[in-house]
């Protein structure tokens, strides 16, 4: 059973990570946009001494209004969003000090420990998360300047975070299943 919902965790995690880096690429280019329109206005404002008529156009560029706002919001939301696709690849921190010297069988209990731990936070930072979703939903509070939702960019970031929950327990069944069949798990080509 384990094998054959490999392919479509991978893929349900793969699509989390490739949707967050579009709205990683989308915070870039904006985050881009704005210094520019920015520093064309301050370099406007220094011309603007000498050559009224020439630099008015640089005068009415500026920084994108809420910029801060939507970084936050896209941020929590990449976050979130690659956290699937880590937790799957075992690509989060190891300290492997001490697991040399263990056998394999030790290891694989570690596996075991740890994405159950894994699972444990996924679970944790998923469950606060919609409590403070439906926190900020039900006090209508809005941005400082866009007057957008808060809870708007809550309910974004919870895609990242129930899909990031479903790979942690993919993860913990795939680790239990390797360590009754005393084999190793297969991740991204590379046996752990």
């Amino acid at each position: 059973m384990i094998d054959r919902l490999g392919k479509p965790i991978a893929a349900l995690a793969w699509f989390s990570a490739l949707v967050g880096g579009l709205v990683l690429v989308a915070v870039m280019v904006m985050i881009t946009v704005s210094v520019m329109g920015m520093s064309a206005n301050k370099f406007g404002k220094m011309l603007k001494k000498s050559y009224d008529t020439v630099v008015e156009p640089l005068l009415s560029i500026g920084p994108i209004p809420g910029e801060t706002e939507m970084v936050e919001v896209g941020m929590a939301f990449i976050i979130f969003a690659f956290l699937p696709i880590v937790t799957l690849n075992k690509g989060h921190a190891v300290v492997g000090i001490l697991t040399g010297f263990f056998g394999k069988g030790v290891n694989r209990l570690i596996d075991v420990v740890s994405d159950g731990l894994m699972l444990v936070v996924a679970g944790f930072l998923a469950y606060r998360h919609l409590l403070g979703t439906l926190d900020k939903f039900g006090n209508g509070e809005a941005t400082w300047i866009l007057q957008f939702p808060v809870w708007w960019g809550y309910g974004a970031a919870m895609f990242g975070a129930a899909i990031f929950v479903i790979v942690a327990i993919y993860c913990l069944l795939r680790s239990v299943d390797a360590a009754l069949r005393g084999r190793d798990v297969q991740v991204s080509g590379v046996v752990r």
